[in-house]
């Protein structure tokens, strides 16, 4: 089952904004959007989420119309986390964090222990008992993700899980270096459990160490989409983004780099 956007059109006001565009986001694997600011990555997110409709053109999940699924189906099929960390409330962050959890009587979990192992993987830890709005936009940005990941959270003690999205635009922005590491890896490590992964990204770099797949927008349509081998190229990214890139492989990595 996968989470696609199907020849999507978006026009906000007079603006066209996505022009026939499509995008697979596949259970098991990282999927990379990149492209200029401008580009429509994140309506693009927001469509696939289910926030806004598109104008033409179909959001499906596994086939089905995305708005044929109820709010709290769509909420356990899909976590989010936007580019603004900033919330209206001054909420602590225990409770940004329970937010995320939807108890399903099906299939019955702990709540602590799924919390008790986001908090680790995600190093916040320190941050609990702390008043959101205190907090630094990266580490704001931290507990979002961690929130998201609480959301889709399963027991998979047992080897079987169901099919979950994680839908991240811009999840590195305001991290250093060490943090984006850290969130990019959980993602590929969460890719792993049957979670089909989108993440926004204007590190291309990043996009080239993390991803399975890269989609590249240009002026709301989508220019490439493939390998990172196939898209991140130094002829097209140097025409997409209207200033020289540099494309080579790096030995001692084992992938690509990509340099200005």
């Amino acid at each position: 089952m996968t989470l696609s956007a199907e020849n999507v059109t978006l026009e906000l006001g007079a603006k066209r904004v996505l022009s026939d565009a499509s995008l697979e986001v596949v259970p098991g694997q990282v999927t990379a959007l990149v492209g200029p600011n401008g580009a429509g990555k994140s309506s693009l997110v927001r469509l696939l989420c289910g926030e806004i409709a598109p104008d033409r053109g179909l959001v499906c999940a596994g086939g089905l119309p995305l708005e044929h699924l109820g709010v709290r189906d769509q909420a356990r099929l899909r976590s989010v986390v936007s580019q603004s960390a900033a919330m209206a409330f001054d909420f602590y962050v225990d409770e940004v964090l329970a937010m995320g959890w939807i108890p399903d009587p099906a299939e019955p979990a702990d709540y602590d222990v799924a919390c008790v192992e986001v908090v680790e993987q995600c190093q916040i830890g320190h941050l609990l008992g702390r008043k959101f709005k205190t907090l630094s936009g990266g580490e704001r940005q931290c507990v979002q993700f961690a929130r998201a990941l609480l959301q889709i959270w399963r027991d998979v003690s047992d080897g079987h899980v169901d099919v979950r999205y994680m839908l991240l635009d811009e999840p590195t922005a305001n991290l250093d270096l060490g943090h984006e590491a850290l969130v990019l890896g959980l993602a590929r490590s969460t890719a792993s459990q049957n979670v089909g992964v989108l993440v926004v990204l204007h590190d291309i770099d990043m996009a080239a160490a993390f991803a399975d797949r890269v989609v590249l927008l240009d002026e709301g349509a989508v220019a490439a989409g493939g390998s990172p081998g196939d898209v991140l190229t130094s002829e097209l990214l140097s025409r997409v983004y209207q200033t020289p890139v540099r494309v080579e492989w790096h030995e001692g990595l084992g992938r690509l780099v990509v340099l200005r």
